[in-house]
């Protein structure tokens, strides 16, 4: 359920919940509190409020309008929604990544 990690590209064997983002069943079987694998949030990965997904639609939009690498799109995004990230302390610089 992390972003850029299709079901093509994943190693695992079974598939993952949506809503809790364990392995062994899929959503429509899933009766546990939702938890979102991208930013540890109580909501399913699929959520459109994600702040995880909503900094990588800014990524994909900075991309589409400003061209060059994903990679570069990225460190300006994430420089942008993050101003004070020289301010920011290892901890919550490790949070961000999740």
């Amino acid at each position: 359920m992390r972003y850029g990690h299709g079901k093509d590209r994943c190693k695992k064997p079974a598939a993952v919940c949506v809503r809790c983002g364990k392995g062994g069943h899929v959503e429509r079987d899933c009766s546990a509190d939702p938890h979102c694998v991208n930013c540890r949030g109580d909501h399913a990965a699929s959520s459109k409020t994600c702040q995880k997904f909503l900094e990588e639609q800014a990524i994909l939009r900075y991309k589409t309008e400003n061209g060059g690498t994903f990679q570069q799109a990225r460190e300006a995004v994430v420089v942008e929604i993050h101003k004070t990230i020289s301010t920011r302390t290892y901890a919550g610089a490790f949070k961000t990544q999740l």
